[in-house]
C-alpha cells in the first residue's frame, strides 16, 4: 500500500481499505466488508507497538518505506 511521505495512521487505514476493496473487486471476493467492525475488533501494529492514535504521523512510529504493519486482535475488556 502506498501513502504519502507525511501520512497519518488514518491515511494508512484509508489506503488499506481502498487496496482491499480493489483487490476484492478484481478477484470477485466478498462484495463488502464491515470496516467499522474491523477497526473495532483489530489493532494495526508495527514492531509490537499499536498504532492507536489516528492523528499521529507514521514517521513518529518509525515507519518507513517497505515496512510491514499487521493486524492483531483486540483483547476483550
Amino acid at each position: 500500500v502506498v501513502v504519502v511521505q507525511n501520512a497519518s495512521v488514518l491515511d494508512l487505514k484509508k489506503a488499506l481499505r481502498r487496496h482491499v476493496q480493489l483487490r476484492q473487486a478484481r478477484q470477485g471476493g466478498v462484495p463488502q466488508l464491515s470496516w467499522k467492525y474491523i477497526w473495532r475488533t483489530y489493532h494495526l501494529t508495527y514492531a509490537g507497538e499499536k498504532l492507536a492514535d489516528d492523528r499521529k504521523k507514521l514517521r513518529e512510529y518509525g515507519i518507513r518505506n517497505r515496512d510491514e504493519v499487521s493486524f492483531i486482535k483486540k483483547l476483550r475488556k
